[in-house]
């Protein structure tokens, strides 16, 4: 890795910590169920990596949950102050999607799509500009491949 990262971050207590080597080729909202209630909120904030691009360090917990296709999403929190950090998907090894709220500085972040917004809760107010769908629409082109 370079010593000129993209993005850092880290959980609440700093235990875990990760760098970023290049920027997300995609970025999103949420708003299905397991995120909802994964973030205590009405959404989702990620932004997708190659994995190989992320480096990180210190331990993580991590839950696993099936998706509506069929695939894992496992997602990683500090064991110690509980903070959720990333997920994976079992269906593109090379991708992880970094919560953005753990990000030192998320400035660059605006969302590519909005997905799942048929169960966005009412005063989830979101950028009307962004592309939205009902569901989760097809992977996109320049998704990195297993």
């Amino acid at each position: 890795m370079s010593e000129k990262n993209f993005a850092t971050g880290q959980c609440l207590c700093g235990a875990v910590k990760y760098t970023v080597a290049s920027a997300p080729f995609r970025m999103g909202q949420c708003h299905c169920d397991d995120c909802r209630r994964s973030t205590g909120t009405g959404h989702a904030s990620n932004a997708f990596f190659k994995k190989s691009d992320v480096n990180t360090e210190g331990d993580t917990s991590s839950y696993g949950a099936v998706t509506d296709t069929g695939s894992i999403i496992t997602r990683h929190f500090c064991p110690n102050c509980g903070s959720r950090l990333w997920g994976t998907n079992n269906a593109v090894d090379d991708v992880i999607a970094i919560a953005v709220g753990s990000l030192d500085d998320s400035s660059w972040f605006k969302a590519d799509a909005i997905v799942y917004s048929k169960r966005k809760p009412k005063w989830d107010c979101m950028d009307e500009s962004i592309p939205t769908f009902d569901e989760m629409p097809p992977m996109p082109s320049n998704t990195p491949k297993q």
